[in-house]
């Protein structure tokens, strides 16, 4: 079991976790394999941020990394934590492609909420990747999967990047959106509180 994961100093550890298999625990005695959800630090120190997974106690670790990083700001970093592993796979990709997971989760919104594109409120959407045009690498689309429990998830939905550029400009002008804590679990929860 890893407490913790720095992917610059060993990045074959990013695909162990992207793909689960760092939960999974295989019985000496009889070989079946078992997965097992733990709390887990990943970090990326080339791209500057850090997850914290933790499937029970987020509020207590965004509670103890915030105190933390009060008293030593020269520890301060891009942080934050998720409860789910799709969405610790979610932050992984929006972070390394330099994105602003705030601004993601409100693309996210716009389109669940969107009655042209049919969505079931059960569904989750996950931002999956950025696939820039041919001729100008700062446009592209944004592809998001659609989740919804026992379901194969092969629906995508594209979201143009252009969009998001109006949404980030948007987000530095709104109070409601800025973060006053140094980690904190950024999802469509802490988003709609915002918007109430």
């Amino acid at each position: 079991m890893y407490e913790s994961v720095n992917v610059s100093l060993d990045p074959k550890l990013r695909d162990v976790v992207l793909s689960g298999h760092i939960f999974e625990w295989v019985c000496p005695q009889c070989g079946e394999t078992l997965s097992i959800r733990y709390d887990l630090l990943y970090h990326d120190m080339k791209k500057k941020f850090q997850i914290y997974y933790s499937p029970t106690n987020c509020v207590g670790i965004n509670k103890m990394i915030n105190d933390m990083l009060t008293k030593y700001p020269g520890m301060r970093k891009l942080c934050r934590t998720t409860e789910s592993l799709n969405a610790l796979r979610e932050k992984i990709y929006i972070f390394e492609n330099g994105f602003n997971d705030i601004v993601i989760e409100l693309a996210k919104l716009l389109i669940k909420y969107d009655k042209q594109n049919s969505i079931p409120e059960t569904c989750e959407l996950r931002f999956e990747k950025f696939i820039p045009t041919e001729k100008d690498s700062s446009k592209g689309k944004f592809v998001f999967r659609q989740f919804i429990e026992g379901q194969l998830q092969v629906r995508l939905i594209l979201f143009d990047k252009v969009n998001y550029d109006n949404y980030l400009q948007r987000l530095k002008t709104d109070d409601r959106f800025k973060i006053s804590l140094y980690c904190d679990t950024i999802n469509e929860k802490w988003l709609m509180e915002r918007l109430k």
